[in-house]
């Protein structure tokens, strides 16, 4: 294990303005923000334009009136998603970060609460919206691309905010915001109960962003696959990219990400567990197509005993991934869920480092990360500067400057939350003697046994995690008899269909017995697998790509 170094040099802002504007003049024409349309096309904006375009929409909101008021983002990651979400905070208003993914009524329910005045729709989603002004909650929508019948078109609107500061307006640059208060509402992603609206101040976004900057060194190019309306998405993404001159690739959804992924060729990759693993698993069918997979894998464990898990690996291997779509990835920053070992120690055989953090909403997200040249593949690294970290009870408390302001109108919830200050995540885990930080489980998965045992469950699920034939699995307490307290420890598997095929599912049942058989020889009796259920489909996910544990 090498020794800590320094952290990075970086620049803390206290608000968005300032930033923008000293990005603006570092890095002027270079290209912040890059997407692909449809037909593949390739389009640029600079941090000059992001900079203008920003100050142009907070003209016409403090024009219009909205300035100060609460207005949702419903849309999927887009340029102008960034656009909305700056000018916004930046003219004094709110804004609320909505999760595309809900259901329609889910979505309209989560702006009402937010007490939103006004939103901000892409064209697919603005339809969703039109009740609320129907029914009074809101009072404008603004559509991001032109529809039919749309009644407000949000560049037309960015439009008249330009016309007034061309014609010396200075509404928007008198208005003053005070870093700390609340800036923007982003829900949780819902994994274990309902979605929680979570206020953040601008100076606890940003300085998350600027810690994640002074622990990890990335390339000069980025992609953007995950959702910005979640702050993993948009801190780690967004922010971090755009305050360190990294060109972002904004990529639509995972439909077009191979696509967009080749044409960019990013250097790192802001991910979810379920990203990791596709590009693991590309990288190892090319593999196989040349009928090499044996040998490498030889290779790879010839590696892994000295410590460097690449060193015995040709160079024609390396220059087919970087052939690929893959190119010139060399930096994945995983977190949202547990991703094996064993990927991670695959993917940087491949020339692939992945740094493990720990995040959460309330947290701006990122509380820990591991570091370049100290990365522990199996722990989720050390705190962030401005964040202390203590177990109390298995659980994981965190307190520092990147906490949030509290939920939306529930004082009551947001001091249950907290312990004398400390925040309670809710989540398990422990130090190492080294510092790094390790998750265990969550104190509401938590599996009570008749006999008073409490057993983890994603223990259960990552060592279930290893049989090849399982792609995905959830471990619960399942009702055995009469009394509510006699439980038996059950696991939900969805196997993988590309090691199933030609299999009935009464083969797929008995060889998956077998190996859970063989499993719980290794286990206490008390953590033996009892039951074991198959599904025939994949389980429902947040957009974070968690399982939703409260549809089990």
């Amino acid at each position: 294990m090498a020794k800590a170094y320094p952290l990075n040099q970086v620049t803390y802002y206290n608000d968005y303005r300032s930033m923008l504007r000293d990005i603006s003049e570092k890095y002027g024409q270079a290209p912040a923000v890059t997407y692909y349309s449809r037909d593949g096309q390739e389009h640029h904006h600079s941090y000059i334009q992001l900079e203008q375009d920003v100050a142009h929409l907070g003209e016409a909101l403090c024009l219009s009136g909205l300035a100060g008021q609460h207005i949702a983002i419903v849309s999927e990651n887009s340029y102008a998603w960034l656009v909305a979400y700056f000018g916004i905070i930046t003219s004094g208003s709110v804004a609320v970060c909505i999760d595309i993914e809900q259901s329609d009524d889910t979505i309209r329910a989560m702006v009402a609460q937010a007490d939103c005045a006004a939103v901000v729709a892409s064209q697919s989603l603005s339809s969703i919206c039109a009740p609320l002004m129907e029914q009074g909650y809101i009072q404008r929508i603004l559509t991001v691309d032109p529809r039919e019948k749309a009644p407000d078109l949000f560049w037309a609107f960015c439009q008249k905010g330009a016309a007034s500061l061309d014609g010396g307006g200075l509404l928007y640059s008198q208005v003053q915001t005070d870093p700390t208060a609340t800036a923007a509402i982003v829900y949780t992603s819902g994994t274990t109960s309902t979605a929680k609206p979570v206020m953040l101040s601008q100076k606890a976004i940003l300085t998350n962003a600027a810690d994640a900057l002074a622990f990890v060194e990335a390339g000069r190019r980025s992609f953007g696959v995950l959702p910005f309306y979640h702050t993993y998405g948009f801190t780690l993404a967004a922010l971090v990219s755009l305050m360190d001159g990294i060109n972002i690739c904004i990529s639509g959804d995972l439909k077009t990400m191979i696509r967009d992924l080749s044409a960019f060729q990013p250097h790192t990759i802001i991910a979810v567990p379920l990203i990791a693993e596709m590009i693991h698993k590309m990288i190892w069918a090319s593999i196989e197509e040349k009928g090499k997979k044996d040998q490498v894998r030889t290779l790879i464990k010839m590696g892994k005993a000295l410590g460097r898990p690449g060193m015995f690996l040709p160079k024609a291997i390396f220059e087919g991934i970087r052939n690929s779509p893959i190119g010139e990835l060399n930096l994945i920053m995983c977190g949202g869920a547990y991703l094996s070992q064993q990927v991670a120690e695959d993917l940087l055989a491949f020339g692939i480092l992945v740094l493990q953090g720990y995040g959460i909403t309330e947290c701006c997200p990122l509380v820990s990360v591991n570091r370049n040249k100290t990365a522990n593949m199996a722990s989720v690294g050390r705190p962030l500067p401005h964040f202390q970290i203590k177990i109390k009870d298995g659980e994981i408390l965190v307190r520092g400057d990147s906490l949030m302001n509290g939920y939306y109108n529930n004082p009551g919830l947001t001091q249950e939350s907290l312990d004398e200050g400390w925040f309670k995540t809710g989540d398990i885990g422990y130090f190492d003697k080294k510092g790094h930080l390790y998750i265990t489980g969550r104190t509401k998965n938590l599996i009570v046994m008749k006999n008073g045992k409490k057993i983890p469950p994603e223990e259960i699920e990552n060592a279930l995690m290893a049989l090849p034939l399982v792609k995905e699995v959830v471990a619960y307490g399942a009702a055995s008899g009469s009394s509510a307290d006699d439980v038996r420890l059950a696991v939900a598997v969805y196997p993988d269909p590309t090691m199933t095929q030609g299999m009935t599912s009464y083969e797929i049942l008995d060889r998956l017995q077998k190996e859970v058989d063989q499993l719980n020889q290794k286990l206490p009796v008390y953590k033996q697998i009892q039951m074991v259920h198959i599904r025939e489909s994949e389980f429902e996910k947040t957009a974070s790509k968690k399982i939703k544990r409260q549809m089990i």
